[in-house]
């Protein structure tokens, strides 16, 4: 009977950074269940540079110092010298993570159950398999819940005609008028003829993906992008609520990425918060580590329920955008923000709405 170290159930991002943060430089055998062929999956992850995100420095595929955030009529520019908007892509991230000096086995197979037997995992697949080892990584996670909100999105990478794009400039959020829903565009361009075009949303269900192109061919006809071919697509769906696992009294099992509270759901960044989360599990003797603290997780509660409460068209984001700087805003959505800045985004937001939240 062969007992693997460790098994990571979903070799998503999080998964694939215990195998690199974790257990990388050991020559531990590994044991990975994934059910989809992550080959094919090649999105692209977003966040500001910040210090536990340096020593992944030399894979960032991208960087923009400059973003914008508006609407049709007022766009505001922000700026950060020293924590740049950075992107890497699933791709690089996976082979970065698979080169290590342990042994993984990859399993295309899905997990049903697992429990505790001796010093030691059973673990069940759907087939009936069985496999066994000492410790459990769990990212399985609920990413819709009735009633709660939900950020989707579908995107397409497009060529376009030389310098349609400006390379150096992102555009973070553009908000559109739409019935009922929160709708911005997410542009990235990776140079001056090729970008990532996004439609994103904050409701309640997830759309057909017509309806998210509909958006995309609405907003590159108004910008005079007639011509363009489309590389290649992706979409997703984040979770807008607190959709961690109870801790587990289990000692060696660990509930990883969103369900093990990764995701910040006010902004639904969670690529970076993730790695942050294994990081700090690697010099915890805990199996539970709090990513973001009591205050940031209050605010972002609150946040959350004045999207679900009251009919929003990005303006407060606008208004939030306007009073902070670069370093600021970025600090914000990064979860980094001092007394002050957290001071600054509390008196942008429309004060009855938010009150009211506050004390529900």
């Amino acid at each position: 009977m062969k007992i693997y170290k460790a098994a990571i159930i979903g070799l998503g991002p999080s998964g694939l950074a215990v195998n690199k943060i974790l257990y990388g430089e050991s020559f531990n055998e590994i044991i990975a269940f994934e059910s989809e062929d992550i080959n094919k999956r090649d999105n692209i992850f977003g966040f500001w540079l910040t210090d536990w995100m340096k020593p992944f420095e030399k894979i960032i595929e991208k960087k923009w110092y400059k973003w914008t955030i508006g609407n049709k009529i007022i766009d505001v520019t922000h700026t950060s010298l020293d924590k740049p908007y950075c992107v890497i892509s699933f791709k690089t991230w996976k082979k970065f993570c698979l080169e290590t000096k342990n042994k993984l086995e990859i399993i295309n197979k899905q997990v049903v159950k697992y429990y505790p037997e001796k010093n030691y995992f059973k673990i069940i697949t759907a087939d009936e398999k069985i496999y066994y080892a000492e410790n459990i990584y769990d990212s399985r996670s609920a990413k819709e819940k009735k009633g709660e909100l939900l950020q989707h999105f579908f995107g397409i990478n497009i060529s376009v005609l030389d310098n349609t794009f400006d390379e150096n400039k992102l555009t973070l959020m553009h908000f559109t008028e739409e019935n009922n829903v929160l709708h911005f565009m997410y542009i990235l361009p990776f140079s001056h003829n090729k970008a990532l075009v996004e439609s994103t949303v904050f409701s309640k269900d997830v759309f057909h993906s017509s309806w998210y192109r509909e958006k995309i061919n609405h907003y590159l006809k108004e910008n005079n992008i007639i011509k363009f071919k489309e590389q290649s697509s992706e979409k997703g769906v984040i979770p807008m609520f607190f959709a961690e696992e109870k801790k587990s009294v289990n000692s060696n099992i660990f509930n990883i990425g969103i369900r093990g509270g990764a995701c910040k759901p006010s902004t639904g960044y969670a690529f970076s918060f993730l790695i942050k989360q294994i990081q700090l599990l690697k010099n915890s003797k805990k199996n539970y580590v709090n990513i973001h603290n009591f205050l940031e997780r209050k605010m972002d509660k609150v946040f959350i329920n004045f999207l679900k409460n009251n009919r929003e068209d990005g303006r407060s984001f606008i208004n939030l955008a306007s009073n902070l700087n670069g370093n600021e805003f970025q600090s914000f959505m990064m979860g980094e923000s001092n007394l002050l800045t957290k001071l600054k985004i509390i008196n942008s937001m429309p004060k009855l709405p938010f009150i009211k939240q506050l004390f529900k």
